[in-house]
């Protein structure tokens, strides 16, 4: 198949996630990937870069599988606030179209709502194309700007009408896009992949450790990931020093970096816990499970809120896969999919509740390992990144042959 991934969002700079490891797992797998992205993370060269209206292509973007071939496809865009998405708006319209023709595209996924979602719905009609939409968090809610929020969820509700497949991650997501006008018989289920080969339990590594400073008899709490407002890490921080009073050799390590860390970075100083947090800042996919192999144990005290409530964050499974306890506040979303201690994961109501059950796991070494062979099990059942690929592969030809059963096909 020739594939067409859509995204809004910046495939080459944002963290690995779902859209990089399904694409380049139908790569891997024998076909012919194409993505077309939006630099969401611009920033001017010179106060006279404005940025250009050409597309700049790029071979061989693959970055979650090395054997993956992704032909990258970045429309361009003004570079001024507001008009950056407005502009990218047109030539997505122009490259989605352009590459439909060039590449003989069969089957579109769809990842974007408010930049690229009515172009895709549009042209993926006009040349009888199935466009196949995943679904992976709730787009208005993400909006910064709340007086944008309903033109985006009108935006939703159009897109995911004109979709002829609707693949959620959890229920609750399920739930949403048939209350926002999915069609209920569109909608199906497919799990977050994770790379199982890649993330899987093995011994720490010294030079990690020796990196950043951790000693060989420090149990470490580790979270990993993009430091947003709502990551309840400065909450937890402020708890720390009572974690410490109990488990003296404990370090809290943040793999990671976001718009949340000069207040994380101010509150270990305020609090003098310079030598027991570590913020490492982003660091190279590859090297995740190395860090998260550091670990005693993880955490995800995320705040339960509009953005949160329904979200699967894919993090929870890569601490799982590398047998790892995990403890979490009690997202709607996530306990939707885990149901708790079965598949590895503690939940929690309450911040000092996450401190109390962590001191708990540290002195219980038994305990930790019960639960990390739990979700190590879980992950590669409901998980596997071959797996969910597969089934990915198999919709997608299915939609192919729904498509052009019976129907003559607009291409000119």
């Amino acid at each position: 198949m020739n594939i067409l991934f859509v995204h809004e969002v910046d495939w080459l700079n944002k963290v690995v996630f779902d859209i990089h490891s399904l694409a380049e797992s139908l790569s891997v797998s024998g076909n012919q990937v194409y993505v077309i992205d939006y630099e969401s993370l611009w920033t001017r060269n010179d106060p006279f870069d404005f940025g250009t209206m050409k597309t700049r292509e790029v071979d061989n973007a693959a970055r979650a599988h090395p054997d993956a071939v992704i032909h990258l496809r970045r429309p361009g865009f003004i570079k001024i606030p507001g008009l950056s998405r407005l502009s990218s708006g047109f030539t997505h319209y122009l490259e989605i179209q352009k590459t439909i023709h060039e590449k003989d595209i069969n089957v579109i996924v769809l990842y974007g709502v408010a930049t690229n979602g009515l172009q895709t719905t549009y042209l993926a009609k006009k040349f009888n194309l199935p466009v196949v939409f995943r679904a992976i968090d709730i787009p208005h809610q993400l909006v910064p700007y709340p007086i944008l929020r309903p033109v985006v969820g009108w935006l939703e509700k159009k897109v995911y009408s004109g979709a002829d497949l609707l693949l959620p991650h959890t229920p609750k997501e399920a739930r949403y896009l048939i209350a926002m006008g999915a069609k209920e018989a569109r909608v199906k289920l497919l799990a977050l992949p994770v790379e199982t080969i890649l993330f899987r339990p093995f011994t720490d590594s010294d030079e990690l450790r020796r990196k950043w400073g951790l000693g060989k008899k420090d149990q470490i709490i580790l979270f990993q990931g993009t430091l947003y407002n709502f990551s309840g890490l400065d909450l937890f921080l402020h708890q720390f020093p009572m974690l410490l009073e109990q488990v003296p050799s404990a370090k809290l390590l943040l793999v990671g970096d976001g718009p949340q860390r000069p207040v994380l970075e101010r509150i270990v100083a305020q609090l003098d816990l310079q030598r027991h947090v570590v913020i490492t800042g982003f660091q190279p996919y590859q090297t995740m499970p190395n860090y998260i192999n550091l670990a005693a144990l993880c955490i995800n005290p995320f705040l339960i809120n509009n953005v949160t409530r329904d979200i699967f964050p894919g993090k929870i499974p890569q601490y799982l896969a590398c047998g790892k306890p995990v403890i979490s506040t009690s997202l709607p979303g996530l306990m939707s999919v885990i149901a708790g201690e079965d598949q590895g994961v503690i939940y929690v109501n309450s911040i000092p509740e996450m401190v109390k059950e962590a001191v708990s796991l540290l002195k219980s070494t038994q305990r930790r390992q019960q639960l990390g062979q739990s979700g190590v099990n879980y992950v590669r059942q409901a998980h596997s990144c071959e797996k969910i690929a597969h089934q990915l592969e198999t919709m997608l030809a299915d939609a192919i042959k729904e498509k052009q059963s019976g129907t003559v096909s607009k291409r000119m």
